[in-house]
This record gives C-alpha cells, sequence and structure tokens, in this order.
C-alpha cells in the first residue's frame, strides 16, 4: 500500500516510522527548520519510542508557578520534563523513518489534481499516488485547505529567544497582564531562555516584568476543540494539523507522537482513527479544556493560589504526567 506523509515534524515523522515496516511511505518536509516552541516534553518517551538521550539539552525536576511576584514551587517527579531544540529533535525523529525504509523529499504539498497529491520540488511540479495521505502538516495545514475543511483553530502566541534573561526551569507566569487568557513562561533553551506570552500586550508587559529589551516572533498554536475532522475518507490528520494539542499546558510532542502512534495503529489494525483516538485522550482533553476556560476566570487566582497546597501540587503533576502507557 502506498502511504504519502505530508509535513515530517513529530507526528508525521513518527507515523512514516512506524508504516514504513509494512507498507510502501514517502514522507514530505517542506525543509529544515527550528519549530519556535519552548520544546518541553514528557521525558520517558526517549525510553518508549527509543529515541537518542543526547537530544535532551535540559532535564528538570520542579516548574515554578508565579502569581502576584510570588513563586510556588511545583516538584516533578523523577525528572519527568525534558526541553529539546525542535530542529534537531524533529530531524533525528525523520532520520528514524528513513531507518525504517521511508522515502524522505523536499517538497511543498501544493493541491490535489486527479486524485494525486502535487507536490513542489525544487520548484517543478510532481504528481504523487497514494492509497491513504496523512496530513501531519502543521496548524496551518495546507492539506485541510485543499479539502475545503475548517481551520484548525488557534491563537497567536508571542515569544522571543534571548539572553539577557536566565533560568534553569520552566517558569509559568500567571498574571492576567503578563499571560493573557492563558499565561506567560520563560523556558531554559540551551544556553538561552525562550520567553513568551499569547498576546502583544502580554508579551510585552512580561518582557517589562522579567526587565528584557527585545524583538517578537510569533506563531500560531492549535486550541484543541471536540469534533474537529480528524478524517476524511482516505486522508488523516495528525499532530497539530489535527489540533492535537492539550488543552491549557499547550503540550503538542507528545500528544503529536502519541496519536501518531494511535493512527498507525489504526491504518495496520484496520481499527477507526477518531475512535481510537477517542478512547484514549477524549476525556483528558475535555478535562484540561474545562480548567483553561476556568483560567479565564476570576477563579484563575483561587486556582493558583490553592498550589501552595501539596495534595493541589500532586493533583495538577499528576494530570499532566499522569501516565506512559
Amino acid at each position: 500500500m502506498k502511504i504519502l506523509i505530508i509535513g515530517g515534524g513529530p507526528a508525521g515523522s513518527t507515523a512514516a516510522r512506524f508504516l514504513a515496516k509494512k507498507h510502501d511511505v514517502t514522507l514530505i518536509q517542506d525543509k529544515i527548520w527550528d519549530k519556535p516552541c519552548g520544546g518541553g516534553v514528557k521525558a520517558w518517551i526517549f525510553d518508549e519510542f527509543d529515541l537518542d538521550k543526547n537530544l535532551i539539552k535540559h532535564l528538570l525536576d520542579k516548574v515554578y508557578m508565579v502569581y502576584k511576584n510570588k513563586k510556588i514551587k511545583i516538584p516533578l517527579k523523577d525528572k519527568n520534563l525534558a526541553i529539546v531544540k525542535r530542529m534537531e529533535f524533529d530531524e533525528h525523529l525523520r532520520s528514524l523513518a528513513q531507518k525504517a525504509g521511508a522515502k524522505l523529499i523536499y517538497g511543498k504539498f501544493k493541491k490535489f489534481e486527479n486524485k494525486k497529491a502535487l507536490i513542489e520540488i525544487n520548484k517543478e511540479k510532481f504528481l504523487f499516488e497514494y492509497d491513504i495521505l496523512i496530513a501531519a502538516d502543521g496548524v496551518n495545514s495546507s492539506v485541510r485547505k485543499a479539502l475545503n475543511l475548517p481551520s484548525i483553530p488557534k491563537t497567536i502566541t508571542h515569544y522571543t529567544k534571548t539572553d539577557k534573561y536566565k533560568t534553569k526551569e520552566c517558569e509559568f507566569f500567571f498574571d492576567k497582564e503578563l499571560g493573557g487568557n492563558y499565561y506567560g513562561w520563560a523556558f531554559p533553551h540551551e544556553n538561552l531562555s525562550h520567553i513568551g506570552s499569547v498576546d502583544a500586550k502580554s508579551f510585552e508587559n512580561l518582557c517589562k516584568y522579567l526587565n528584557i529589551d527585545t524583538k517578537v516572533k510569533g506563531y500560531f498554536i492549535p486550541t484543541w476543540q471536540e469534533n474537529i475532522t480528524i478524517q476524511k475518507d482516505n486522508i488523516y490528520f495528525v499532530g497539530d494539523a489535527a489540533a492535537q494539542v492539550m488543552p491549557l499546558s499547550f503540550e503538542g510532542i507528545y500528544y503529536a507522537i502519541k496519536s501518531a502512534e494511535i493512527l498507525t495503529n489504526s491504518i495496520i489494525n484496520n481499527l477507526n482513527y477518531k475512535e481510537e483516538w477517542n478512547k484514549k485522550y477524549l476525556k483528558d482533553f475535555k478535562f484540561m479544556k474545562f480548567l483553561e476556560n476556568l483560567n479565564k476566570t476570576p477563579l484563575r487566582s483561587l486556582v493558583v493560589k490553592a498550589h501552595k497546597f501539596n495534595f493541589v501540587k500532586n493533583l495538577s503533576i499528576n494530570l499532566w504526567l499522569k501516565s506512559r502507557s
């Protein structure tokens, strides 16, 4: 069976890696680039998917919630949060897909033509046949647009990588003026810090709060909602292209890889992809969506302040780092 995968990030590369063991897989990657995300991922994924641990830039045993100039330390279990550089991490995943037998081509999906995918490679256009197409091409999925499907719901975030503010831990800023409707953050990022927030004003305020002067950059993060289309006939969506990013925490890398695993298992075993994904994650995503909406209300301050109690800290960590399965 011919399988064409558009997008070589964590979701697309993982799908290619597992499907190439049984099928003829071609993986289309637009270009080599360093995705502008914080790079946080559950550390056990390196053992679970046999990934190179040398890719881990930082391994953290705690995070901090910051609110009204007070920092609340949240201990993690067994150093469960890893920080990676996305360009290196994604390249490693693509190399594993190639080792499994997938063909990697650098090109760009343009449209569908005569039930084939038109791919532009070095300014030339080629038609690719497929039995199954997997769209793992991000929050602004070109495949989704070509099928006239509704766009993925998303929010704009603003960020910078800077040496003007040093942090060795992940800090989450929950004051509304610093984090908007979600939160602001400061992550260690190699020898820099990755600073961000969800809108221009809160980002400006966060930079002032941290006493840094920097140029702002922006990118979109999917905001998951129930009943997003993740399959249309023989075309499947996964990762950011399916909005499979955990609400509130905005954790995308882990869920992209795990969702790709669910998808590949569904294809290989002729299972219903959406039903399999819902069985695994729908309950958790709906609960985190509830907390995300709660975070937008005046109750945010009570929720944050409650984290001074150990049982609330443990509850939060169990929700975030709850399962390796």
